[in-house]
C-alpha cells in the first residue's frame, strides 16, 4: 500500500454543501473516498485522451431485422478482432437485440471501432462505457 499523505482544500461553502449531499447520495463513507474516485475517474478519462491501453464496453441495440446487419457487424467485429475481449449476444424482443462488446487497447482504435459500429444502418442506440486497465490508478 502507498503512503497516504494529507492534502487541504480551500472552496466556498455552498460548494462543499452539494458535494457532502452528493457524498451522502452516493453512499461514500467518507469525502476522502468521495474524492479519490473522482480522481480516479479524471485519470481514467485522460487516459482516453491521450492514446493510451484502455478499456471499456460498447453496448448496441439493433433492428437484426435490417437488411444485412448481423454480417455487418460481425465483419466489423472480425476487423477490430486485436481491441475485442469478448461479446454478448442478448434478444430483447422477435426485432431487437442488444450486442454488449467488452474491448482492450489502444483508445484511438477503439473509438475508431466504436465510430464504425455505430453508423452501421439499423444500429438504434450506441453506447461506450469508457474505463482504465489500471496499471496507473492506485
Amino acid at each position: 500500500m502507498s503512503n497516504l499523505v494529507r492534502i487541504s482544500m480551500s472552496l466556498e461553502d455552498t460548494l462543499l454543501e452539494r458535494f457532502d449531499q452528493q457524498v451522502r447520495e452516493e453512499g461514500y463513507p467518507t469525502r476522502s473516498e468521495a474524492i479519490k474516485a473522482l480522481m480516479r475517474q479524471n485519470l481514467a478519462t485522460r487516459e482516453w485522451t491521450q492514446n493510451e491501453r484502455v478499456a471499456g464496453s460498447v453496448t448496441l441495440v439493433y433492428d437484426h431485422h435490417r437488411g444485412g446487419i448481423v454480417k455487418k457487424l460481425m465483419d466489423v467485429q472480425h476487423d477490430y478482432g486485436s481491441v475485442i475481449v469478448s461479446t454478448q449476444h442478448v434478444h430483447l424482443d422477435h426485432d431487437h437485440c442488444l450486442e454488449i462488446i467488452v474491448v482492450k487497447g489502444e483508445a484511438a482504435q477503439i473509438r475508431e471501432l466504436v465510430s464504425v459500429l455505430k453508423s452501421t444502418k439499423g444500429v438504434k442506440h450506441n453506447s461506450l462505457v469508457m474505463t482504465s486497465i489500471g496499471e496507473n490508478l492506485t
